[in-house]
């Protein structure tokens, strides 16, 4: 029984992983154009993912998070190696401000990927998988 509970402790500290900067919808509401200064968003979210300079002294900052979950499919014995993956979803903020700082716009993305692992990297590809549905 310890090994059990061991083994499901594991399985829930290894089952999800996550990194960078996550900025929600709600939080993009309260941005606003004309307004909102670079140092105003530096305050809030803290460093971007990315920080870049454009050609038109124009900068974009670009705020990135991703949250893997491993599959629990993955961790029984033998079928995980046939049947395992981790799904990912992700956002991606990008804002974008004008010489002065000011804000200009901004545009925001989600995604969600499925990522096959062990044996079923090898199998034939299904149409929208191996994302879990």
């Amino acid at each position: 029984m310890k090994k059990i509970l061991a083994a499901v402790a594991i399985a829930a500290l290894v089952g999800c992983a996550s990194t960078g900067v996550q900025v929600k919808d709600e939080h993009l509401s309260e941005m606003k154009v004309g307004e909102t200064t670079q140092a105003d968003v530096l305050s809030r979210f803290g460093k971007p993912t990315t920080s870049m300079r454009n050609s038109d002294g124009t900068r974009t900052l670009m705020y990135v998070y991703a949250e893997s979950r491993t599959r629990a499919s993955t961790f029984i014995p033998f079928v995980g190696a046939f049947v395992g993956g981790v799904d990912t979803n992700s956002t991606s903020v990008m804002l974008r401000f004008d010489k002065e700082g000011k804000l200009i716009d901004y545009t925001s993305s989600e995604s969600e990927m499925g990522t096959a692992t062990g044996i079923a990297v090898d199998a034939e590809p299904v149409e929208n998988q191996p994302r879990k549905q």
